[in-house]
């Protein structure tokens, strides 16, 4: 898209500090990847100003991370995610197309000797090998971070294939087998479920989106770098607010947007309505979870 078609800094800050008055207290900046626009530290800075954000965060593939390390502390940054699809160079170049394993590995570490609470987040594709699975748990036996493990969700167009999906209780099982988890952590409406490694600096998550869905939890909406509200990740239904942003419209007509993208939340994902259907050929068992209330920052 042309950069014209993007949300400027103020109108971010500006949806912002209308849906902060609203009770949201925790944003993600995410992508794409958000360290490829040029203004990411001043938006950075500028959410943090933000009375209403207390916790803010950003997810990014790591590739140019390291050089903006300092910078994002500086700019008052709390958290951050890193994907890392692999921990073979050459598997890695086959998911990511790129030969950055080597750089991304080195900023997981910068960034904890910056001081950043770091998760770390693996895609568990068909043809993850067992080694690997332990391999990337027992970076969180040697490091103060959380490893995640999520399954393959069809977000990604033409590149979705079904057969890929590994599902989660198949990775869980293996980490079963070989490490000690304490009691799980309280879930609330976080995405993963997480337990803490007995003897292990960090976490170990797990966030099954298509065999084990957690919609009737989910808190979240998602505004996207053109403007529109969407509600959920599985779904196409989305509400506009770029040119009301654009027009400096009332806030009142802003919260009218946010409150009609929060009631087009679907109870459960398509996956839900009709089972995903496991590698093995059983179905998972599960049932969709009612959306009965969503409150905004609830």
């Amino acid at each position: 898209m042309p950069p014209s078609q993007f949300l400027t800094k103020q109108e971010i800050l500006r949806f912002v500090k209308v849906i902060g008055r609203l009770g949201v207290h925790k944003v993600r900046l995410t992508g794409g990847e958000p360290l490829l626009r040029k203004d990411i530290l001043d938006i950075v800075s500028a959410l943090k100003s933000i009375e209403s954000v207390k916790d803010l965060s950003l997810t990014t593939n790591g590739s140019r991370l390291k050089e903006y390390l300092r910078p994002l502390k500086e700019a008052g940054l709390d958290r951050l995610n890193i994907s890392l699809d692999s921990l073979d160079a050459l598997r890695f170049k086959a998911i990511t197309l790129t030969d950055a394993y080597e750089e991304v590995m080195a900023s997981v570490l910068a960034a904890l000797e910056h001081g950043f609470p770091v998760k770390l987040n693996m895609v568990a594709l068909q043809g993850l090998t067992r080694k690997e699975i332990v391999q990337f748990t027992r970076l969180a036996v040697e490091y103060p971070l959380e490893v995640r493990f999520l399954e393959f969700m069809p977000l990604c167009g033409t590149g979705w294939q079904e057969d890929l999906v590994l599902p989660i209780q198949e990775v869980r099982k293996i980490i079963l087998g070989d490490f000690d988890l304490d009691d799980e952590e309280p879930r609330l409406d976080h995405v993963a479920q997480t337990f803490r490694i007995r003897g292990g600096k960090g976490k170990v998550g797990f966030i099954g989106s298509l065999t084990e869905p957690f919609c009737g939890q989910c808190s979240r909406l998602r505004l996207t770098a053109d403007g529109r509200i969407r509600p959920c990740l599985f779904s196409d239904q989305e509400v506009p607010v770029r040119e009301l942003l654009r027009r400096n419209a009332s806030e009142e007509e802003i919260v009218a947007a946010i409150r009609q993208a929060l009631f087009k939340k679907p109870a459960g994902n398509p996956f839900c309505e009709k089972p995903f259907e496991y590698s093995e050929g059983q179905s998972s068992e599960f049932e969709c979870e009612t959306l009965a209330v969503m409150r905004l920052g609830g």
